[in-house]
């Protein structure tokens, strides 16, 4: 059997150190199991040691290079094999408006939004018809997502959004941002379904702060910061609510040409569920949401992590 060649870090994220966290979780789980190596990315390279007849390839590359296609595409080009999604499925995934006009088109809910185009906040008020969540379209972990509850909190944020850039305090340094959008703010309850193989694991429900619904927002710190948050596992839903929310999360996952793992968020406003974004590297660190959803199925973190290996492993 090939040896696996974890790869994590790399030299562009912003998300580089949940990524590194992410990798050694990985490795330690299969380092008992499998033959396993772990390359620490300092650049958005390929390690020279990496040689396709005699690796295979976990991407744990978080974020920009390893969530946009970018490693997908020279993976692909060397000939190596991975697991996760290919480099078409990637490049569309982290383009968050590009996923929600294809999940509008399939008749599946998601929040309104809009491009930002430089409109001034009575504008985008009257569009979206409350509070609203500015957020980049090609970026992850939460990074440089903010609530908008009023004209000062626009003003507040106005000079980033002119700048197109955001300060991201993990990584110590400012990042740019090619494109915003604005999301409308459903109040409801935020909901994650993580996928393995092609069947969705059971749904985790994040409660902010205190656990009561709407008491907070899932910013990057709630996200990664032990005991900020409260992940309720399996969520609480109706079997209907569960059943139909599993449906359409393997639906989206497929639709979007995505394999072997990902995690979709929704907001359930207690009627419908509101697809967010999907994500096709989740985090495997101590507060992710991906591991806690396969123990809730009785998945053993080392079991899950060779199972995310997949088709990657077939043959050897």
């Amino acid at each position: 059997m090939k040896r696996v060649a974890v790869l994590c870090g790399g030299g562009s994220s912003s998300e580089r150190e949940v990524s590194l966290r992410s990798g050694h979780a990985v490795f330690e789980a299969l380092r008992s199991r499998i033959d396993v190596e772990l390359f620490a990315l300092e650049a958005d390279i390929l390690p020279l040691a990496l040689d396709p007849e005699r690796f295979v390839i976990f991407p744990m590359i978080h974020g920009e290079f390893g969530e946009d296609g970018q490693l997908q595409t020279l993976l692909e080009s060397r000939g190596f094999r991975y697991c996760g999604s290919n480099a078409a499925a990637s490049r569309l995934c982290m383009d968050k408006m590009k996923v929600k006009y294809r999940m509008q088109a399939l008749g599946i809910l998601t929040p309104k939004f809009y491009a930002y185009g430089g409109q001034n906040f009575t504008e985008l008020w009257e569009k979206i018809g409350g509070p609203f969540v500015v957020k980049p379209n090609d970026r992850g972990s939460s990074i440089g997502v903010v609530k908008i509850s009023d004209e000062s909190d626009f003003r507040n944020h106005g000079e980033i959004l002119r700048k197109k850039t955001c300060w991201v305090e993990s990584c110590k340094r400012e990042i740019s941002i090619r494109n915003w959008f604005i999301e409308s703010h459903i109040a409801g309850r935020e909901i994650s379904v993580s996928i393995l193989g092609t069947k969705a694991l059971p749904a985790v429900e994040v409660c902010i702060g205190t656990g009561f619904y709407g008491t907070g927002f899932f910013d990057y710190d709630h996200k990664y910061t032990p005991g900020m948050t409260e992940y309720l596992v399996p969520a609480p839903l109706s079997p209907q609510e569960t059943q139909a929310l599993q449906t359409i999360s393997e639906r989206i996952f497929r639709e979007c040409g995505c394999r072997d793992f990902g995690r979709l968020d929704f907001i359930f406003d207690g009627k419908n569920f509101y697809f967010l974004e999907i994500n096709t590297i989740p985090g495997m660190t101590a507060t992710s949401m991906f591991p806690r959803a396969a123990a809730a199925q009785e998945i053993p973190f080392d079991d899950l992590c060779l199972r995310m290996l997949g088709s990657a492993l077939e043959g050897d």
